[in-house]
């Protein structure tokens, strides 16, 4: 008497429509949607409109106005430390007066209490 096999070949799940797992999982789809993305990315930065032309002309006025700008930015800084220098109080230092040298009876008798001992 013949008896089948417990567990089906690989042949009997191809036949009956079963799918085995590869080893990479879902690795392509993964890739595919990085590829995806990095296309998208690539066309966002893509052709410019407008004729060269018009394109430079655009930007050197936008440079224009950026340079006219920082000069108002730092004449305005420049014109600002002016007004503080002139608000600044001048501040003199007095002159110490110096120290005539010390005696040698000053220096015997500088821990000494002044007065007389009983």
């Amino acid at each position: 008497v013949y008896q089948a096999p417990l567990h089906k070949s690989s042949r009997d799940r191809a036949d009956k429509g079963y799918r085995q797992k590869m080893a990479r999982g879902d690795q392509r789809e993964r890739d595919r949607a990085k590829k995806q993305a990095r296309l998208a990315k690539d066309a966002k930065g893509g052709a410019k409109e407008g004729n060269p032309e018009q394109r430079n002309l655009a930007d050197s006025a936008a440079l224009a106005a950026k340079v006219a700008k920082k000069a108002e930015m730092k004449k305005k800084q420049e014109e600002e430390e002016e007004r503080k220098a002139a608000n600044k109080p001048v501040v003199v230092k007095s002159k110490a007066k110096k120290k005539e040298a010390a005696g040698l009876d000053d220096l015997l008798s500088a821990g000494l209490a002044k007065g007389k001992k009983k």
